[in-house]
């Protein structure tokens, strides 16, 4: 894999009614961060986040971080508008044959095992989506969320995962259940880093494409799409899901 993060080409449309197809105005830009750098931007976006709803306190310049960060089978990925990262994703992968130890919620919700058996073909898992907490612009954060939830899917899609799953703060149960079809998984457990019961959703990939394309055709994923987040993970989905640490590229 190459040492500097890669641009995911496609885009999402913004102002002034983001989730409108017919909107191809200006676009955010989707990176797969390998860069020590990047990496960082990311993660201190991350704190800032979290830190601005209280689960951790607010240290200028602090590292949100786990160890499934640095997991082979981890892709963290930056959301760039102009240049500027304005948001950030993990997805975690387990393929087919391989435990669920790399899944960073498998040891928080045990009933995640049960589901294994109805996913052939492995899982993703959404995971650390944070946005920039300056941004304060409701529709903006809204089309860049959902911009977030696009590249999901089509990085599910690349890997060819039966299932999807995200732990989830409990205000967002319903969108997800509507967007998605996601189903709840065993019971809400205390996911780090905050202090409030977090709620497991799981979905068919097959299912929650369709569904969510038949809500707002802008989560339509192209064949495009797939093939450009097919060429940036093949190395990472060819990889033993093991809890090595993965090295930071400088």
């Amino acid at each position: 894999m190459s040492d500097t993060s890669e641009l995911v080409p496609f885009r999402a449309r913004r102002a002034p009614n983001p989730l409108d197809p017919r909107n191809n105005a200006d676009a955010f830009e989707m990176r797969l961060l390998l860069r020590s750098s990047d990496l960082s931007d990311a993660l201190r976006l991350r704190h800032r986040a979290y830190a601005d709803h209280g689960h951790v306190p607010h240290i200028d310049g602090a590292e949100y971080r786990d160890a499934h960060d640095d997991y082979p089978t981890t892709a963290l990925f930056g959301a760039y508008d102009g240049g500027r990262l304005v948001a950030c994703m993990r997805l975690c992968f387990s393929m087919p044959g391989n435990n669920l130890a790399s899944l960073p919620c498998a040891s928080y919700y045990p009933a995640l095992a049960g589901v294994a058996a109805n996913a052939p073909h492995g899982f993703v898992e959404v995971s650390r989506l944070a946005i920039e907490p300056g941004i304060g612009n409701t529709s903006y954060r809204a089309t860049l969320y959902g911009f977030m939830v696009r590249a999901a899917l089509a990085a599910a899609r690349a890997a060819a995962v039966s299932r999807i799953v995200v732990a989830t703060r409990p205000d967002w149960v319903a969108t997800y259940k509507h967007l998605l079809s996601f189903e709840q998984i065993g019971e809400p457990a205390l996911y780090p880093p905050g202090n409030m019961p977090i709620t497991l959703l799981s979905g068919n990939l097959e299912d929650a494409s369709k569904r969510a394309f038949m809500r707002n055709r802008f989560f339509r994923v192209s064949d495009g799409d797939i093939a450009d987040m097919r060429h940036l993970l093949a190395p990472l989905l060819t990889t033993p899901s093991a809890p090595t640490a993965r090295r930071r590229e400088g």
